[in-house]
């Protein structure tokens, strides 16, 4: 039998998807046929009233009449019953079959199908449809399924149709199933490699925490008796140092030669740096060791000059409302700060504390009204060793502000006073609950 050119083939596609109306029509077009788009079943039969299409394809689950009713209407009426019916649907079991075989349907085509499948079961169907018009007789056929009695009428033909569409969905699904299987098996496989990986890398984990908790322990021990050796040195040391001190003193009162009386102040204000380093070797064993707290910025008051230096000391309302996160040492920073200006302002008599938000951050600054820092200096006076006397004031300022994150920096102008500017990072400040 020769096959119909497909412009001579007209479909009626009836689905109340819009978008989905326009990709079929678009398909069934493209492959050269005359397609035709009703949106619902009583639209259809509007259509057929007036025109004769060669094949129809209509979606089952639809609002109003269903795909069924509308089938069942087409094969009901002398002029449409031989026009071929292909059911369209989502759903498949053994009811739709029967239903199917009631309302006197051609065929099945499952959603979602490949584009190509249907363009053959179309090809099929109309290839069959000159056979099916020869098929006069019609086999009445009472059957009881899941609980209901259904009478078909179907021709041997339509009956055959469906049944091999029926089969060969059933081998589609089929070979889906084993492909799915395959999948789930290469995936179970796969999931097993995997978990091996990950078993083999949580004993790895495992080992690795027990040695770090190991050679933490170590350390801590190490450390534990780095600390008593330092302790225990610095004690000492202090002792000799007080005891060259004495014996010091002594020589100044029995000797009063000034040529010698100048190498004694030398060797007192050697004693004094010596003391100040080991002191600072005490600070900086603590820095990190007690772990941050919140402090008010408020605690500054609390900072005591000496009698002799007369410094006005003011704090901003803004500055009150803050505290940060710092080291237990902060308070030594801003000691620091301060005596730094009184030693080194050159004749300063008010510093001020001041604290603004600066976008996400804190901006804390420390000023005073002396002579202000060189811009050569800026950088320097932050370095172990550097200034006029031990030179580790500023330097263990930084390092303590850094254990949270803190900067700071001297952008004060040379000639109108420093200025110290920290930057507070946005997780280690707030403002104090009310």
């Amino acid at each position: 039998m020769e096959s119909i050119p497909h412009s001579d083939v007209s479909i009626l596609i009836v689905e109340d998807s819009k978008t989905q109306a326009t990709m079929l029509q678009h398909l069934l077009e493209s492959a050269g046929y005359l397609a035709l788009v009703a949106n619902n079943g009583e639209e259809a039969l509007q259509i057929l009233a007036g025109q004769r299409p060669s094949l129809i394809l209509t979606d089952i689950v639809m609002p109003g009449m269903s795909g069924y009713d509308l089938c069942l209407a087409i094969k009901s009426d002398p002029r449409t019953s031989s026009i071929p019916v292909i059911l369209v649907t989502q759903l498949y079991d053994p009811q739709d079959v029967i239903q199917g075989l009631e309302c006197g349907a051609d065929n099945f085509i499952i959603k979602p199908y490949e584009n190509q499948y249907l363009l053959s079961r179309i090809e099929i169907i109309i290839a069959n449809r000159f056979l099916q018009q020869s098929e006069t007789m019609n086999i009445g056929i009472e059957v009881y399924f899941a609980g209901k009695r259904h009478f078909i009428t179907s021709n041997r033909l339509q009956i055959l149709n469906i049944l091999l569409s029926t089969y060969e969905i059933a081998i589609q699904k089929n070979n889906e199933l084993a492909e799915t299987k395959d999948r789930l098996a290469a995936q179970i496989e796969q999931l097993s490699e995997t978990n091996d990986t990950l078993q083999k890398a949580n004993d790895d984990l495992s080992y690795e925490i027990t040695e770090r908790k190991r050679i933490e322990g170590a350390l801590s021990q190490a450390n534990s008796k780095l600390n008593l050796l330092s302790s225990i040195t610095r004690h000492d040391m202090k002792n000799i140092l007080m005891a060259i001190r004495g014996y010091h003193d002594l020589s100044i009162i029995g000797n009063p030669d000034p040529a010698f009386k100048t190498y004694l102040d030398k060797e007192t204000d050697l004693f004094a740096k010596l003391a100040n380093q080991i002191e600072f070797t005490k600070l900086y064993e603590e820095l990190g060791t007690y772990g941050a707290v919140w402090t008010p910025l408020s605690m500054v008051k609390g900072i005591v000059f000496p009698k002799s230096q007369a410094i006005d000391l003011t704090i901003t309302p803004e500055a009150l409302k803050y505290e940060i996160f710092a080291d237990p040492l902060i308070e030594k920073v801003f000691y620091n700060l301060f005596e730094n200006s009184v030693r080194h302002g050159g004749g300063v008599t008010c510093i001020s504390l001041s604290a603004e938000p600066d976008g996400d951050n804190l901006r804390v600054c420390v000023n005073d009204n002396g002579s202000g820092v060189t811009d050569e200096e800026k950088e320097q006076i932050f370095m172990r060793g550097y200034g006029k006397n031990t030179g580790l004031g500023l330097f263990l300022v930084r390092e303590i502000l850094s254990i949270t994150d803190i900067s700071i920096t001297e952008i004060g102008r040379e000639g109108e006073g420093a200025c110290f500017e920290l930057i507070i990072p946005t997780d280690a400040f707030r403002i104090i609950p009310a």
